[in-house]
């Protein structure tokens, strides 16, 4: 079953539904502990912002709300020396294109995601390991011009810290091998500044 997003999340939370569509959630929440996840990170997010409205929210809170939900390209400055900040977007899954009638498929096919922060593309593939509950990712970055990204940094993170590492190769493709089932967000150091794919992995799925 398809997980619930950011924004549906949001508007049960606001009880925003229709009783049909309330149910609906209530349902899949009972059944599905990556969307309970989400919809609890949610709550705290939210009452953290209620509690004290006179201030703006702390940079790192503000951003573990953005990566709740999969958002636009959204370049952030550099600010008091930090890294620029720039949020990619999620503009192909495959996970939401209709499968192909009549083909038959043996265990869970690779997950093929595509990314784009401005004329940066992150092409990412992920398929799960069902004998240890670890998935494979592996992944290319590219740009629209001739350039290639060798030798730059990529990380995975998850619950606010970075797990794993590694470097791009000659043609800018990366592997995380056999990693554990996580929410995983990835991002890539480029000059220009980092850039975030929030969500590219979510919990068990």
């Amino acid at each position: 079953m398809r997980h619930i997003n950011a924004e549906k999340l949001m508007e049960y939370r606001d009880g925003q539904l229709t009783d049909d569509a309330k149910a609906v959630v209530d349902n899949h929440l009972s059944q599905c502990s990556s969307c309970s996840e989400l919809k609890q990170e949610l709550q705290q997010f939210m009452s953290f912002i209620e509690s004290d409205a006179s201030f703006e929210p702390p940079a790192e809170v503000l951003q573990w709300g953005v990566s709740l939900f999969q958002p636009i390209l959204q370049p952030r400055e550099s600010i008091g020396g930090q890294v620029r900040k720039i949020v990619a977007s999620l503009v192909f899954d495959t996970f939401d294109e209709p499968a192909v009638a009549g083909v038959r498929r043996v265990g869970a096919p690779p997950r093929q995601l595509l990314f784009r922060a401005g004329d940066v593309d992150v092409d990412v593939k992920i398929e799960s390991v069902e004998t240890n509950d670890r998935i494979c990712l592996v992944g290319q970055v590219l740009s629209n011009s001739e350039k290639f990204f060798d030798n730059t940094p990529v990380k995975l993170e998850s619950h606010g810290m970075v797990r794993y590492k590694t470097l791009t190769n000659s043609v800018g493709e990366f592997v995380f091998d056999e990693v554990p089932k996580d929410t995983y967000h990835l991002s890539v150091d480029l000059p220009e500044g980092q850039i975030t794919l929030f969500c590219v992995h979510r919990g068990n799925s």
